[in-house]
């Protein structure tokens, strides 16, 4: 007779889960004891029958088989001896974990597949532990609320533009800045009807904002997921359209004095216009014949000092003042596109079209065509060398860039 048959006849201890029972028997083996689970597999296939030394741990498995078979999983572990002791060895190294041996298992693969080298496991926990387990979860409304708030003591027109484009960042997305992919900033950048200047300006908002959830401690560190986005000009300087000697004689004739300074400074110094209006007369030296870009007021945060060119000398004394904003305007670029280039027109020239960041690529532009070093030139303009060779490279002649600081204010009789 079967072991299995002869089970039949004995009495057994019920193990029931729902409206599936697992049996429990008690037998004697010699001096010992003996107990064994038995229960049904899949229909047709007849009864598995596992023996325990030990009744607590023959009752568990009981319980445990018996929850299995009520929640459909009808197959029962059949293990050799060889895989019964790795089975018990993986149980003992993951005591205390508190997960189900299947749910670490998925895990493991999962963190595998992500990593694509199961060698690097150890490594990426490591990576994590140093650099990701002290940061603070925070939700991208309350990081937006704290960035304008540490932003107050920055110019209006600044404050005013972050919280317009960051407040429709937070209409989208309200959860924790943490748990934003690069993928989904760039599918918001991504909206329709946005040009190329726009798209760059709202990264810039962002890029801004994650630095910032950075330095606060509420994302890891290394490469923010905005940073990892990409541009659509280039450095956000927008399409390279330059003014022509003649267009700038014009556009000067044709100046008031409160717009001239900002003129004369984009054209000839490739200031930006953000930094020329931050720009004070005190750090204009005549003297010295230096203008200083101190690293409060530079977009870069980086001080320069650049050299003045003759003819840009010539026209800032006609306006010159001892200290004080080198212009009153707040928006001297709007200033000069719609009042400036208008006044240029006469009866038989039509105005001037202004050309958007036209001022600082026109110097760029000529500069490089006369110097032709981009190291220089991206030192007095605090963009990277880079940058000038692959933009500015060849755009004009070197009798332009002659013609463009040649133009100097008319001398009066």
């Amino acid at each position: 007779m079967k072991a299995s048959d002869r089970a039949k006849k004995r009495k057994y201890e019920p193990i029931r889960v729902g409206s599936v029972e697992v049996k429990l028997y008690t037998f004697k083996r010699g001096k010992r004891t003996v107990y064994a689970v038995a229960s049904y597999i899949e229909k047709g296939e007849g009864r598995t029958m596992k023996q325990f030394s030990n009744y607590d741990e023959a009752k568990e498995f009981g319980r445990a088989t018996a929850e299995r078979l009520a929640h459909g999983q009808r197959k029962v572990l059949s293990l050799t001896d060889d895989e019964a002791f790795v089975y018990e060895r993986a149980q003992a190294i993951l005591k205390g974990i508190g997960q189900p041996l299947d749910v670490i298992a998925r895990d493991y693969v999962d963190a595998v597949d992500t990593l694509g080298d199961r060698t690097k496991l150890v490594e990426a926990a490591t990576y994590f532990v140093k650099h990701c387990v002290k940061v603070t979860p925070q939700t991208v409304p309350q990081v937006v609320a704290e960035l304008l708030e540490s932003r107050a003591g920055k110019s209006e027109r600044h404050v005013k533009d972050l919280r317009l484009r960051l407040g429709r960042f937070v209409a989208d997305y309200t959860g924790p800045i943490g748990n934003l992919t690069q993928r989904d900033l760039a599918l918001w950048l991504a909206k329709p009807g946005l040009s190329s200047r726009s798209h760059d300006n709202y990264r810039q908002a962002l890029l801004l904002l994650f630095r910032f959830a950075q330095k606060r401690g509420y994302l890891a560190e290394g490469k923010t997921e905005a940073e990892k986005t990409e541009s659509r000009g280039d450095n956000g300087e927008g399409d390279i359209e330059v003014f022509t000697p003649s267009e700038m004689q014009r556009l000067l004739k044709a100046s008031r004095k409160d717009v001239l300074p900002y003129l004369v400074l984009g054209a000839f110094a490739g200031i930006r216009t953000a930094e020329i209006v931050r720009l004070d007369w005190s750090e204009i030296n005549f003297d010295s014949g230096y203008i200083e870009i101190k690293k409060s007021k530079a977009k870069t945060k980086g001080r320069r000092l650049i050299k003045m060119q003759p003819n840009l000398v010539a026209w800032l004394n006609t306006v010159k003042k001892s200290s004080g904003p080198i212009t009153p305007l707040k928006r001297p670029e709007k200033t000069a596109a719609d009042v400036v280039c208008r006044a240029t027109k006469t009866k038989d020239e039509v105005a001037v079209a202004w050309k958007h960041n036209g001022l600082r690529h026109s110097y760029c532009t000529y500069r490089m065509a006369v110097v032709q070093n981009e190291h220089q030139v991206s030192a007095e303009m605090g963009n990277s060398p880079a940058m000038v060779y692959s933009n500015y490279r060849e755009l004009a002649t070197k009798e332009d860039g002659e013609a463009w600081f040649a133009i100097f204010p008319e001398v009066k009789s």
